[in-house]
């Protein structure tokens, strides 16, 4: 033992030697690429025919499918839609599905008016839960005409469809007469 004592300066190096050499076999052993992790977030992403026939095939209440127009929307500031009754909800989502036809599926409408600004007539549906503005000023023309005649194709048994022109050009619809809630 005292050997070891007087002479482990001299083992020293060489025990540290040793050691340097056997990492350096254990890298080299192991050349394979250090993977990276990178996480997989992929945002699903649906066309309007696929996310119509999702509309179709489950069963929403009334909150789901208010919440689910307000999500695929964006609303002017001001614009106060929390009173329209479930039947405007879904007319404004086949007016989402129109819009996503014409303009493609990354655009997003923009409500105008719903009931909320005091700059409608007086016996104007919009104070009886039952008009959307949609504004379609930023659509090129073609793709105006396109989308009323569309709109009004899918909902016109139901609603009345205006393209109203002017400054604040926008797309007025407004539900028939019969189909306006009683209570």
């Amino acid at each position: 033992m005292k050997f070891l004592y007087r002479h482990i300066f001299l083992l020293l190096p060489v025990l540290s030697v040793v050691a340097v050499y056997f990492v350096y076999q254990f890298i080299q052993e192991n050349k394979r690429a250090i993977p990276k992790y990178e996480p997989k977030y992929t945002e699903d992403t649906w066309s309007a025919e696929e996310y119509m026939r999702h509309l179709n095939l489950r069963p929403f209440n009334n909150d789901e499918v208010h919440r689910l127009l307000l999500k695929r929307t964006r609303q002017k500031q001001g614009v106060y839609l929390e009173s329209m009754p479930a039947v405007m909800d879904t007319i404004g989502l086949e007016i989402v599905h129109a819009f996503h036809l014409v303009a493609g599926d990354d655009y997003t409408p923009v409500i105008t008016s719903g009931n909320d600004f005091p700059g409608h007539l007086r016996t104007s549906k919009h104070y009886m839960n039952a008009a959307f503005d949609f504004r379609i000023v930023d659509l090129p023309l073609n793709n105006r005409k396109r989308l009323t005649e569309m709109v009004a194709d899918k909902i016109g048994n139901r609603c009345k469809v205006i393209w109203e022109k002017g400054e604040a050009e926008h797309l007025h619809v407004e539900l028939l007469d019969q189909f306006i809630p009683k209570d």
